[in-house]
């Protein structure tokens, strides 16, 4: 009983700190739209997550963890919230983009409005 608990213990620490793959699942009227998005990074880098509205794609930042995090490009004031967002430059897009930090913080399909989407961790990545 003590070597599984501490198996599953080692299995938890080693999936904690790695990034994860989510298949999405959003209705668009009555068709299901489904795609794959990353969060996190791994155990040498790290990995931001945005959404690009003009090319409709999920986009990503990574950088050594042994390097400084990136520099906001600049920020904007949500009127709805009080929140400063900062925005960053995310490789082939042309305007700043601010982070998604987790898929639990997505609240709403970016690409078909869907509040209900599910979402599936089917891998974890280090």
């Amino acid at each position: 009983m003590r070597v599984l608990a501490v198996a599953l213990l080692a299995l938890t620490a080693a999936t904690a700190d790695a990034g994860a793959r989510y298949k999405v699942t959003a209705k668009d009227g009555d068709k299901d739209v489904t795609y794959n998005v990353d969060f996190g990074g791994g155990r040498k880098f790290e990995r931001w997550t945005a959404f690009d509205p003009a090319s409709k794609k999920f986009v990503y930042l990574d950088w050594n963890r042994d390097e400084a995090e990136p520099k906001p490009a600049g920020s904007i004031w949500d009127h709805r919230t009080g929140e400063t967002i900062k925005l960053y430059k995310f490789p082939g897009v042309e305007a700043p983009l601010p982070v998604i930090p987790s898929i639990t913080e997505m609240k709403v399909c970016p690409l078909t409005g869907d509040k209900k989407f599910k979402a599936e961790r089917f891998l974890n990545y280090d």
